[in-house]
């Protein structure tokens, strides 16, 4: 059963504190409850309902755990990846942990919940805190226990939610819905009844408060959840944009705060996050719209201090991300239900910190946004970060420990340890990353070799790359102080992705061979990492074998258009035979796969390419004409670069047909045919030939220095005539600062917004490209305007440490995932 519980939220390191001598806990299975009491102690279980991911109520449970730091812990499942927060503590869990995909699909054992619950033996205990918002308040305890329930909320999909629930998941008419009805009003007639065990309630909210009233006749005290202020720093200064940040799920309503400001184009939206919804959000952003996906907390942060204000639009019970926004003095407009009334001082309010919208609905968020532009002055960064420290952690940790000191006699003159951080006893943040093996096909230094190339250089401690082909890359490999070995690829380097035939005699024989040898090195790693389509054939069987498991990093859209029939056959066969996990550079990317394979989009993760700007920036300095010499370019030409290996698709043809059209540019290629295209290579210059243009188009090959190049012209253009599966070389552009034209199809889309930071031409429309070329060499207002936003996007949603970071905890994720599933 779907459910959402709080805002997720950035991972803080836990810490030790609190009852350092009352709550001296005994091993699970051997307690002593008349010698706990003879020497004083109390002994602390606390239960939470699952254990799967880190979000708003294991924020919680992660200051329970800093106030009670010897406490035993009970949940029904504990599948953490990460498991910091909890002080490393071991975990007892529910027979449900080791049932049939339990670890994604536990949801589904909701009607065994009730009775898992209740197998969990906390008799032993003193006290028992449980943190609920599903099942856990109904764990069994005696009349001598003392058992406090903090409530995120009661099971919301089983209450007031049921029927929005029941909506979404198609369960409305027919057999499965009677069965989901009869399972929820089960679950309801449970709740109840567990109530009644439950000693004294605590509740996120007002909100919650009230919801507790009406379910369980019950009162509540009320608490809000920990917010970490501190890591947030007040910022007065604000920009010209809005943002939103969540994880993509339908009650957080991203969809209607992007088409809201879809219908305002003179205002800009900056939307942070993942999520199921990702696809359905982007199509509806418009170019004002900047939708920049998972960031580190350092991004979230940064851009969260910046934002006039922070749009909220979901029906919370409490809301971090709000207290979050105002702690860096944002102000926040949000939909006035919910914990947001609580957390948010109105404009009608004194020393306000943001306004509210009545429905759940786009014109109402404009509305309200235009309600906010006329009152702007009247908030205040000062007042803003005032009121969220009313919601620090050390606040919660105060009134929670007050809470359960003032209900336990026991624990009457105990006091609350000063707040220490928490120190691993496993140092480096390292000490749980698995090992892994990255495979390449290719020993050239194209575009997915390049970002390869940062992957390795950060995890080059834990990571090994096996090549089928030697060149530039493995020099660059081996430059980085990266392991990598080449193996001979034989006959089979001769295989292309658009090939009609599949491997037979030599090649079949080079296929065996590279998969015993890499899955003889795979024996050494926890997961493989397959960068390009031939690496992920090899990979996917050497898995099998090796049995572990293989995440491809998808570079190519898998269509007719780019690979031929039997060739998207082997990966349609190799995704279920071996593949674990698959991470795109695109949507578009993703999406073709998901088609092709019917793969589970559970396990499509996109996470767009990472390109460093220090080689960029590095020649701010030097000036153009110097570059021009060293490559021997025209000094006082405007000059239109072309950066790609030659190759029909890449579609260098229509640039130079673009130049006869306008005879007041020159044309640079940079790149060479690498995959058996000399062809199209003798194609491109005898056009030149015939159409007089030598002295103005200028082939200059391969070259290491890509930066360099791109510096040396007045404009980049990418000219391909299929759809892209990303465009790397429009993001090298705008770090030189060059204003950039791309081909409008593909993943070009997720990185253009036309006339903002680029320009998009029909693919293959040689007289759309002259004209935009035309104006870009006339109007150097629109240069400047292209080069400004086009680096701003480059820098904010393709930098290396996010690309670096999102691959890295994915591969972990994956690993982790594995390992259980083995140790299971």
């Amino acid at each position: 059963m779907n459910h959402e519980v709080l805002e997720e939220a950035v991972l803080q390191p836990p810490t030790r504190s609190a009852l350092a001598e009352l709550t001296t806990a005994p091993a699970i299975g051997t307690p002593s409850r008349t010698a706990s009491r003879d020497n004083k102690t109390v002994r602390v279980a606390i239960v939470h309902d699952w254990l799967v991911t880190y979000a708003g109520a294991e924020k919680v449970l992660e200051q329970i755990v800093a106030c009670f730091p010897d406490a035993d812990l009970f949940s029904l499942v504990d599948f953490l990846d990460d498991r910091s927060f909890l002080r490393g503590k071991p975990v007892t869990t529910s027979f449900i942990q080791k049932l049939p995909l339990a670890r994604t699909k536990y949801r589904t054992y909701l009607p065994l919940m009730p009775l898992a619950i209740e197998q969990l033996d906390v008799s032993a205990y003193d006290v028992v805190i449980s943190s609920s918002h599903a099942v856990a308040k109904g764990i069994l305890t005696g009349p001598d226990q003392v058992h406090i329930s903090y409530v995120h909320s009661p099971i919301r999909y089983a209450w007031d939610l049921q029927h929005q629930y029941l909506q979404q998941s198609k369960l409305t008419s027919g057999l499965k819905s009677a069965m989901a009805r009869l399972i929820l009003h089960y679950i309801r007639n449970w709740d109840i009844r567990t109530a009644n065990s439950v000693d004294g309630f605590i509740a996120n909210s007002e909100f919650i408060a009230r919801r507790i009233k009406k379910v369980y006749q019950r009162d509540a005290q009320v608490i809000f959840p920990p917010v970490d202020v501190d890591a947030f720093t007040l910022c007065t200064e604000k920009d010209d944009f809005y943002l939103t940040a969540s994880r993509m799920v339908p009650y957080k309503k991203i969809d209607l705060i992007v088409e809201a400001f879809a219908r305002m184009p003179e205002r800009k939206l900056v939307v942070i996050g993942d999520g199921p919804e990702m696809q359905k959000i982007r199509a509806k952003a418009g170019a004002n719209v900047e939708i920049m996906g998972y960031q580190p907390f350092e991004v979230l942060k940064d851009r969260m201090s910046r934002a006039k204000a922070f749009v909220f639009a979901a029906e919370e019970d409490f809301g971090i991300s709000v207290v979050e926004a105002q702690a860096c003095g944002t102000p926040v407009i949000a939909y006035g239900k919910g914990g947001a009334l609580e957390t948010v001082r109105d404009v009608a309010e004194p020393r306000a910190t943001g306004m509210f919208f009545d429905e759940q609905s786009a014109d109402s968020i404009i509305a309200a946004v235009e309600r906010f532009d006329a009152h702007v002055k009247r908030f205040s960064p000062l007042d803003c970060r005032a009121n969220a420290e009313r919601f620090s952690a050390a606040n919660f940790r105060e009134r929670l420990f007050a809470h359960v000191r003032a209900a336990v006699p026991a624990l009457r003159n105990a006091t609350l340890s000063p707040y220490m951080p928490y120190v691993p006893e496993r140092a480096g943040p390292t000490a749980n990353a698995p090992r892994i093996l990255a495979v390449d096909q290719s020993g050239v230094l194209g575009g997915a070799e390049l970002s390869l190339l940062e992957i390795v250089k950060a995890l080059r401690s834990r990571i090994e790359v096996v090549l089928f082909d030697d060149g530039p890359f493995r020099t660059a490999l081996d430059k980085a102080g990266v392991s990598v070995e080449v193996l001979d690829a034989g006959a089979l380097r001769n295989v292309r992705k658009q090939g009609g035939s599949l491997p037979k005699g030599a090649a079949l024989k080079g296929l065996l061979s590279l998969v015993r040898a890499t899955a003889k090195r795979a024996r050494n790693a926890q997961v493989i990492y397959a960068n390009t389509q031939r690496a992920m054939v090899i990979g996917a069987v050497a898995g099998k074998l090796a049995r572990r498991p293989v995440v491809w990093h998808l570079r190519d859209i898998v269509s007719p258009e780019h690979f031929g029939g039997k060739q998207l056959a082997i990966i349609k066969w190799c995704a279920r035979l071996g593949l674990s996990h698959v991470i795109a550079n695109s949507a578009a990317s993703a999406r073709a796969f998901a088609e092709l394979t019917q793969f589970d989009d559970k396990r499509i993760d996109v996470v767009f390419n990472g390109i460093s700007a220090a080689p960029f920036d590095a020649l701010r300095d030097v000036p153009q004409a110097t570059l021009r010499e060293r490559l021997n370019l025209p000094q006082d030409a405007f000059l239109v670069g072309s950066f790609s290996r030659l190759a029909r698709w890449k579609g260098q043809h229509v640039l130079l047909e673009a130049m006869v059209l306008n005879p007041h540019m020159h044309a640079v290629l940079v790149g060479a045919p690498l995959f058996g295209e000399d062809q199209y290579e003798i194609e491109l210059h005898a056009f030149v030939a015939a159409n007089k243009l030598g002295g103005r188009v200028h082939f200059l090959g391969f070259q290491h220095d890509i930066p360099a190049c791109m510096c040396a012209v007045d404009a980049v253009v990418h000219t391909s005539i299929t759809p892209e599966p990303f465009g790397r070389v429009i993001v090298e552009g705008m770090l030189a600062q060059r204003p950039v034209v791309a081909a409008r199809a593909g993943g070009v889309l997720e990185i253009v917004d036309d006339y903002e930071n680029g320009v998009l031409c029909t693919p293959g429309d040689a007289h759309a490209l002259a004209d935009a070329l035309a104006e870009l060499r006339s109007n150097a207002e629109l240069r400047e305007r292209l080069v400004k936003n086009g680096y701003r996007t480059a820098l904010s949603r393709f930098g290396t440490e996010a690309y670096v970071e999102s691959v890295e905890r994915i591969l972990r994720r994956v690993a982790a995932s594995a390992k259980k599933s083995a140790d299971a």
